[in-house]
């Protein structure tokens, strides 16, 4: 249980205990209304408020619209008649407390050197909320320790999710910093060529990168909801699969991203073949959905190994089969086999769908060039562009009645 100390800031040591990266404005903001917003889409939902800024009218909304719901709420900004020592200084801080869900969020922008970035303390669904309840409960002028008994906080610590929690955060953080940055390269476009040619090399580059980033997600959002639907069952083969297809994405995705930091970024190490396809089927497999596809795969040797960055050849793999699955109208069958080209192995991905139109056969890696109705015109583009950086060779070898096939021919370890 913490103690009251006379005059002692003990949020601030909260904040120095936890240790997280520094936090900017902007997401602060975005966590105060995220902590929030419950409450405004349950309105009949009790519970208590209980709040520190430096600004209150910075979130003057919000507060007018707490007087529409249930809870009760104290302020404990300066000024306020239920302070008892003004010990707090400029530490700001929000908690919420109902019958649903608990949160804490403590922060100090005088913790970091840096400007408009805070240190800060945050906790959710956890036993460990009391710990800031009973601080913010001896500086209170009212009897407010009800609230802790009617409203429970959750008796587990829930480290993992309060761990993910603060990495959404950090990615907030992280995101307005580039932002930033984003601004003074602009500013200082014309100032330097060198930075001019870097600048439109990143622009270019970051219409492909979010293509890709879109396809992972994609495959995140529908396998999330396979596992929504099935996740009452334990020892489900269709969850396990579904979560570590969700992991093989965003570890993807994370990849992609970082082409947006970096003109070189590939992490080429030793791979079997055969796991790459099967995880690249796997993944891709959720695309099929409605669709009766049967996958087949055949390999000339199941030990064959490549020099690849597992997260870029997956990407590509990927997005070949996709495309071979949107091929097919209602059912047909999408093939991936491999076979030894003196020292090079050749992956080939065929389905028995709608052929490539003859005269578009030579433009369909064209940067731009799309037969879809909604398409971006970037995804073979991308896909040639990406096992290039690998040292692979992408080719469409024949499209007609009977079968469409692409071929990525790599150099084998």
């Amino acid at each position: 249980m913490a103690k009251f100390i006379k005059g002692k800031n003990r949020l601030k040591d909260l904040i120095y205990i936890q240790e997280n990266k520094p936090c900017s404005e902007n997401a602060i903001d975005g966590m105060i209304r995220s902590m929030l917003e419950p409450l405004f889409e349950s309105p009949e939902e009790k519970g208590v408020v209980l709040y520190r800024f430096k600004n209150e009218n910075k979130y003057s909304g919000l507060l007018r619209r707490l007087g529409y719901t249930a809870v009760d709420v104290y302020n404990f900004s300066d000024g306020s008649e239920i302070l008892k020592e003004n010990i707090w200084e400029d530490t700001q801080f929000l908690y919420v407390l109902t019958g649903r869900y608990g949160a804490s969020f403590v922060y100090d922008f005088e913790t970091e050197s840096v400007e408009n970035f805070a240190g800060y303390y945050l906790l959710y669904n956890s036993v460990n909320l009391r710990d800031s309840f009973e601080i913010i409960e001896e500086n209170c002028t009212q009897d407010i320790s009800a609230y802790k008994e009617q409203y429970k906080p959750d008796r587990r610590d829930n480290l993992l999710m309060n761990a993910s929690i603060r990495k959404v955060v950090d990615l907030m953080s992280e995101t307005t910093q580039e932002a930033m940055i984003a601004d003074i390269e602009k500013d200082a476009l014309t100032k330097s060529d060198d930075l001019a040619k870097r600048l439109e090399f990143i622009n270019s580059k970051s219409r492909y990168v979010v293509h890709e980033i879109r396809n992972q997600l994609s495959i995140c959002e529908l396998y999330a909801n396979i596992i929504e639907k099935h996740c009452e069952l334990k020892d489900n083969v269709d969850c396990t699969n579904a979560v570590d297809c969700i992991k093989t994405a965003v570890k993807i995705a994370n990849s992609a991203l970082m082409d947006l930091k970096s003109l070189d970024n590939k992490d080429l190490q030793v791979y079997n073949v055969e796991n790459l396809i099967e995880k690249a089927i796997l993944l891709s497999k959720v695309y099929a959905n409605g669709k009766n596809i049967v996958f087949k795969t055949n390999f000339d040797d199941k030990n064959s190994s490549i020099f690849a960055d597992e997260s870029k050849f997956l990407a590509a793999l990927v997005n070949i089969i996709k495309n071979a699955i949107e091929a097919i109208e209602d059912s047909g069958e999408v093939s991936v086999s491999t076979s030894i080209k003196e020292d090079f192995i050749s992956i080939v991905v065929s389905n028995n769908g709608v052929k490539i139109p003859q005269e578009v056969q030579q433009k369909i890696f064209s940067d731009g060039f799309t037969t879809k109705t909604f398409g971006s015109g970037i995804g073979l583009y991308v896909c040639r562009q990406t096992l290039e950086e690998q040292f692979a060779r992408l080719e469409l070898i024949k499209s007609d009645d009977d079968s469409t096939e692409f071929e990525i021919l790599v150099s084998m370890v």
